[in-house]
């Protein structure tokens, strides 16, 4: 329970508009690294914070269709973070509204 209660609160922290600290995302990594569970939770958590318009921008993005974007987006960041291809810089760009040719091409699966 006290580990649930941890991930969410790590997520709701990556996935508002806050910036979380180098060490909130490093304890994000580590907890994604080693818990199954752990990333099925925030790849749920994530894509269920999808509005319909960006169903469309990241079913655009992914290649996916629109009612399977958003599983499609966060799994490919998710797999990202954990493999460390995506980095707390780029959190901090999408968190900014500035992503990078690097994040698109994650999301695209390239």
């Amino acid at each position: 329970m006290r580990a649930r209660t941890i991930t969410v609160m790590i997520a709701m922290g990556l996935l508002t508009a806050c910036v979380p600290t180098r060490q909130d995302y490093d304890t994000y990594v580590t907890l994604l690294q080693g818990s199954s569970r752990a990333r099925n939770e925030a790849i749920k958590d994530c894509a269920n914070g999808f509005d319909a318009n960006a169903r469309r921008i990241f079913g655009l993005l992914t290649d996916a269709s629109d009612k399977n974007a958003p599983r499609v987006a966060c799994s490919r960041f998710v797999n990202a973070v954990i493999s460390g291809r995506a980095t707390y810089d780029d959190i901090v760009d999408i968190k900014r509204h500035r992503p990078s040719p690097k994040l698109i091409k994650i999301l695209q699966g390239r």
